[in-house]
């Protein structure tokens, strides 16, 4: 019996060593894969922390976007108006031009009146 226990404890260290070898062989790549897992998790759970942030901040600058497109069709219609005012103010320039030339330009007719109004006030002083 004794030769029996010998060949199967023979028998059952064999085994285990061909498991060990067979399961540690590979030790070394095996804990580089399981490094690598790691810091793909961590950069994973970073990415996804900016991926929220990123998204956070897209829907703030849509809502920010929308209300300047907002502001920019309200200023759109002011600078309209304004240039409508702007072209009225430039025909009232114009006409203020020619009114201010014939203003220093004396009229004859004028000038005529004046003087027969004069020289009535001046005979009416007279006596």
């Amino acid at each position: 019996m004794n030769g029996y226990t010998f060949l199967a404890l023979l028998l059952g260290w064999a085994i285990w060593y061909a498991v060990f070898y067979f399961r540690y062989q590979h030790k070394d790549t095996i804990n580089h894969l399981r490094s690598s897992l790691k810091e793909a998790n961590k950069e994973l759970q970073i990415v996804q922390a900016e991926l929220e942030e990123f998204t956070e901040q897209n829907k703030i600058l849509k809502e920010e976007i929308t209300k300047l497109l907002e502001k920019n069709d309200d200023l759109t219609d002011v600078v309209t108006e304004l240039s409508k005012y702007y072209v009225h103010i430039k025909k009232a320039a114009e006409k203020t031009t020619e009114l201010s030339k014939f203003l220093q330009e004396p009229d004859e007719e004028t000038l005529e009146k004046i003087d027969k109004l004069s020289k009535k006030e001046e005979e009416k002083k007279f006596f």
